[in-house]
């Protein structure tokens, strides 16, 4: 059971490293804002549509997605008799679109973040619902590498606890551990 358990610790360690190390990352970026340039690249253009693909902000969207490359998630649409607005976003890039269906063209603002632009998104990314499939693999991502954070405590505890002589060690490095968090937390909640 010893063995078996300790394989699983290094295995899930190893797997989840880079997850928490890019989750770590983008928790200092959101910190400590002004140590990074999060300014985007802004570009317009005008792209003309006709026919049933102005019908709805969906079928301008889908048509947006098909013949122009643009990829992501369907948001905030704001509909008026002359017009609508939309935009189409996924980590790192969102366009803007104002279409005006008398002129029958799709003002397209777009903004492409770098790098650490991206990582801040994808911080946010929250379930597994998306109309945009990589989200949706992120997410299953971040479930699989939370569930295994919980595990990885858990067998360590265990593994520890069965190495008699590195408890004392253990128990101060648990103890140290456990009075910095559990402060912070209910600091965090109560603020």
């Amino acid at each position: 059971m010893y063995l078996w358990l300790r394989n699983i610790h290094l295995w899930l360690g190893l797997l989840c490293g880079l997850p928490v190390l890019v989750y770590g990352v983008s928790a200092v970026q959101m910190a400590h804002g002004k140590w990074f340039d999060m300014k985007p690249a802004v570009t317009e253009t005008q792209v003309p549509l006709s026919g049933a693909a102005t019908a709805s902000p969906r079928s301008v969207a889908r048509a947006l997605m098909d013949s122009h490359g643009m990829r992501g998630e369907l948001g905030q649409v704001k509909e008026t008799p002359a017009a609508f607005r939309f935009r189409i976003a996924r980590p790192g890039t969102v366009y803007e679109v104002d279409f005006d269906r008398a002129a029958g063209t799709a003002k397209v603002r777009t903004s492409t973040a770098r790098f650490m632009g991206m990582l801040n998104r994808i911080h946010h990314v929250a379930g597994l619902s998306h109309e945009y499939v990589l989200l949706d693999v992120w997410g299953a991502l971040v479930a699989f590498v939370s569930l295994s954070m919980l595990v990885l405590g858990a067998t360590g505890i265990y593994l520890w606890f069965k190495l008699h002589a590195e408890r004392k060690v253990g128990l101060v490095l648990l103890a140290a551990s456990l009075s910095f968090a559990l402060p912070l937390v209910v600091l965090l909640r109560l603020a």
